[in-house]
């Protein structure tokens, strides 16, 4: 692979397209738009190319989950702290909170939607209901819903 050819996998990786990253990096002032964008295309199609770009984007995708767990771990961490030797009851409780909401223990569940009905098939509910009151009624004892 050709130190072009990485700059150009690099450049991908970092989140910058073809055709982008085909100008920085090769002269490209004598050619059309079209031109460059296939000449971007046919770069990035290079086997030895789509495996490096592939490669570097694996990586920082792995770097970022590593920082994102090492951010949570931190923030965790200190809430801890604040949980056990906060200043006040009200940020000690505050951190007990915060740290419950990590792992699920204050999740609000919304109430069940009612499924829509339609005028008839409400009606006919009704008259259902109605009818068990008037049976139930009759027969001196409470409806059973």
């Amino acid at each position: 692979m050709t130190e072009k050819q990485e700059r150009f996998a690099h450049l991908v990786a970092e989140g910058l397209n073809f055709s982008a990253a085909y100008r920085e990096v090769y002269d490209t002032s004598d050619m059309s738009q079209p031109s460059v964008w296939r000449e971007a295309h046919r770069l990035s199609r290079n086997e030895k190319v789509a495996m490096r770009i592939a490669e570097l984007v694996a990586a920082r995708q792995e770097e970022e989950r590593l920082q994102a767990h090492i951010r949570a771990y931190r923030v965790t961490a200190h809430l801890e702290e604040m949980m056990t030797s906060g200043a006040s009851e009200s940020t000690r409780l505050r951190a007990a909170e915060l740290l419950g909401k990590t792992v699920g223990l204050f999740i609000e569940k919304a109430p069940p939607k009612d499924e829509e009905r339609s005028l008839a098939e409400l009606e006919a509910e009704l008259a259902k209901r109605m009818e068990k009151l008037k049976v139930a009624g009759s027969l001196g004892g409470r409806p059973n819903d």
